[in-house]
């Protein structure tokens, strides 16, 4: 004896599998901001300052607002070198058009209300996105 399936429910179990399984996938995202290590989320307190820019650069953040406790940097290199961020942290761009991506927070310095980014080659190209941050938010 062999069992046959209907047309229509083959294609009704089907369609079941593919809406269930899509709808894991969809929950499996990742949050934009994601908890740290000690379980609080950091997240963004000003709008970003993004920009590309070549060689060494200050980029002027305005006023911290209160709760702002870290500054995030996300790097994206354009072309290779090494670039030196505020605090002595180095990002090597090892691979250019748009190959590394680097991501650095730290702390906020009393006062502070700009980011100086150093370049080894005054001729590196790179995308920064700086954004204050109410704690670390490395992902």
């Amino acid at each position: 004896m062999t069992l046959r399936r209907s047309p229509v429910t083959a294609t009704a179990a089907l369609l079941t599998v593919l809406l269930v399984a899509g709808c894991s996938a969809a929950n499996d995202s990742e949050p934009e901001n994601q908890p740290s290590p000690t379980g609080d989320a950091a997240t963004a307190v000003a709008d970003p300052v993004s920009g590309t820019y070549t060689g060494t650069q200050t980029i002027e953040l305005g006023a911290p607002p209160e709760d702002a406790t870290h500054i995030r940097v996300d790097i994206k290199c354009l072309t290779t070198g090494t670039l030196v961020l505020e605090g002595g942290e180095e990002a090597v761009c090892e691979l250019g058009d748009g190959a590394s991506a680097i991501v650095f927070s730290g702390p906020l310095s009393p006062e502070q209300d700009s980011f100086t980014v150093t370049a080894e080659d005054p001729k590196i190209n790179y995308e920064l996105t700086v954004v204050y941050t109410n704690g670390e938010s490395i992902q």
